[in-house]
């Protein structure tokens, strides 16, 4: 029963977070930059393998927004990037990799610069964490990925921010990736388990561009009758979702599993300096095999 307070509107809440245009302090900062570095190793070290250059062979020409893969020299859309960033870092991905991957790619295609990249990660990463606290352990227990449902959200908040949207554009984007979100554990142990990380990637860029085009979304998809939450989870926590929202963050307790890739000390450096680039794609010119070999 309603207490005759205002309603809570967690989508809203999640959005004023999002778009806030604060740079994160670098208490919050130091983990994107190992969860950057860690994806991107991950990425490297499969960048040849099998299932991405399955994927690979499918991709389509670049267009006006190019972008390149990590470890891989062709360029391609921002979409396609992400897909296969996320594929070869899908293996041993986090929560936060389909958000890494999102805004890698769409931070090289519009040259952004470290520090703009780095604080859509640790957005989109927060956000992807805390929906996965909210959806409970109902959501895991019906089967689903949480790096497709969750993760595609962050993705499509990260590439927003990213981008530059507005709020209510981000809105949209949220609503689209969310209409989206899918994944199932069931995949696990095949290639599709890793096609999950790199699909809700390229969708959460998708999303990002499609609302900045004015194309919109349910402004209530997480919270709403029919949202996502109604949908995919036998309870939903906002306590979960939006205490401390931008002063507590939670994001922080992924365990960034950094892998040990050989001649990797240059990439390890300049993800030390990351939010101090100019442009990020010195990042991914370091992982492109001419220059690394």
């Amino acid at each position: 029963m309603s207490d005759g307070g205002p309603a809570v509107q967690p989508t809203a809440e999640l959005m004023a977070f999002a778009g806030n245009g604060w740079a994160f302090r670098e208490l919050v900062r130091a983990p994107a930059r190992e969860l950057v570095l860690a994806t991107i190793l991950r990425a490297l070290n499969n960048a040849q393998s099998a299932a991405v250059t399955i994927a690979a062979a499918a991709a389509p020409g670049p267009a006006r927004m190019r972008a390149r893969a990590v470890g891989r020299a062709a360029v391609m859309t921002p979409l396609y990037a992400a897909f296969l960033t996320g594929i070869a870092a899908g293996d041993d991905a986090t929560l936060a990799t389909p958000v890494v991957a999102a805004a890698l790619a769409v931070g090289e295609s519009v040259d952004a610069a470290g520090a703009t990249v780095l604080d859509a990660i640790v957005a989109g990463s927060e956000i992807a964490v805390r929906v996965e606290r909210a959806l409970g352990t109902a959501h895991h227990e019906r089967g689903w990925d949480v790096r497709g449902t969750c993760g595609r959200l962050g993705a499509a908040v990260a590439a927003a921010r990213v981008l530059g949207l507005q709020r209510d554009a981000t809105r949209d984007a949220f609503g689209i990736a969310a209409t989206a979100a899918s994944g199932l554990t069931a995949a696990r142990g095949t290639m599709t388990a890793a096609y999950i990380v790199g699909a809700a990637a390229a969708d959460g860029i998708e999303a990002a561009l499609l609302a900045r085009a004015a194309f919109t979304g349910a402004p209530r998809a997480l919270e709403g009758r029919r949202g996502l939450a109604a949908l995919m989870s036998a309870s939903f926590d906002t306590a979960a979702l939006l205490e401390g929202i931008g002063a507590t963050f939670i994001y922080t307790t992924i365990a960034a599993n950094v892998p040990s890739v050989p001649a990797a000390e240059s990439l390890r450096a300049l993800v030390a300096r990351f939010e101090r680039l100019p442009s990020i794609r010195e990042v991914i010119d370091v992982t492109i095999p001419s220059r690394t070999s």
